[in-house]
């Protein structure tokens, strides 16, 4: 038994080992047949010329126990193919607490793999949040510094005697959030793990590889729950690390060119925040939009 599961793990390194090298980079996050689309509590395993514009975002009560409203972009550029930077930014209003501009959130990722046929995926980032680049009442006297990798696995092999399964897919993200400094002014900074995880139903993908939907409003949904959670893991102070996460149930209607994502937020226990809020994003698929300009990586190395 030991022997022949050795064998097929060595099998499958060498297989995605030869993805590594050979998969080609694709526009947004499409592997194979499957398109993952860009999710709202973690992020897609794909890198594209893409902008978010406006992701909104409401909290009754959050962990602090302030009412929030957040409007927010995020927009990022190819530089060669698989590999993007995106800068994000937006202003948040509290109550109590005020209105003010978060600090300029950064982070260069590659999609280093791609295996078409398993319709699996892979991407892995360095995200920075820069200090002093916001409001006053806002800004972080210190940078954050978080690397990042993301997945996704659609069920596209399955057996077609499975094909109600077929549709479905899962990503991932897992991440670490590092202070720039251990103290300010007396209190700790702790790191901070992240991790979460998306299960969809593809409704375009039901409609090419299952069976036609009539309604064209349906063929284009995919429901969509998200989890997402954190918790601090070092340099915290006592009893401040409880894991904190929200479920995020919701659809997605993917068009063409842009999609619209739509999400409840509950929290998972009373110090993640009191209250379901909502979350909304209208997203721009450049690479589809602006194929021969903005669309397009800077450096096309090793592509026509």
């Amino acid at each position: 038994m030991l022997s022949s599961t050795w064998r097929s793990g060595a099998r499958a390194a060498i297989g995605v080992a030869a993805a590594l090298w050979l998969s080609p980079a694709f526009a947004h996050a499409v592997c194979g047949d499957r398109i993952f689309p860009a999710t709202l509590g973690i992020d897609d395993p794909g890198v594209g010329d893409e902008l978010a514009l406006p992701t909104l975002t409401y909290l009754p009560q959050n962990s602090d126990g302030a009412q929030e409203f957040d409007a927010s972009f995020s927009y990022t550029k190819t530089i060669f193919p698989g590999f993007g930077l995106s800068v994000s930014d937006g202003p948040t209003w509290l109550r109590p607490g005020g209105y003010g501009w978060g600090d300029v959130d950064t982070e260069a990722k590659y999609n280093f793999l791609c295996v078409p046929g398993w319709e699996f995926m892979a991407s892995a980032g360095l995200d920075v949040t820069w200090a002093h680049t916001g409001t006053p009442n806002m800004t972080n006297p210190f940078n954050t510094y978080t690397p990042v990798l993301d997945v996704g696995l659609g069920f596209g092999s399955l057996p077609k005697s499975l094909n109600i399964l077929r549709p479905l897919a899962v990503t991932a993200e897992l991440s670490e959030t590092i202070p720039g400094e251990s103290w300010t002014e007396g209190n700790q900074n702790p790191t901070t793990l992240n991790w979460g995880f998306t299960v969809q139903y593809s409704l375009p993908y039901y409609n090419s590889h299952v069976a036609e939907i009539d309604n064209d409003f349906f063929r284009h949904l995919i429901p969509v729950t998200e989890f997402t959670f954190s918790k601090p893991i070092s340099n915290f102070a006592p009893g401040t690390n409880q894991t904190t996460g929200t479920i995020q149930p919701g659809a997605i209607y993917m068009a063409d060119t842009w999609q619209f994502a739509l999400e409840a937020i509950v929290p998972m226990n009373s110090a993640s925040g009191r209250g379901v809020g909502a979350v909304g994003e209208l997203h721009f698929f450049f690479d589809d939009i602006f194929p021969d300009s903005l669309g397009k990586p800077i450096f096309n190395w090793g592509h026509p």
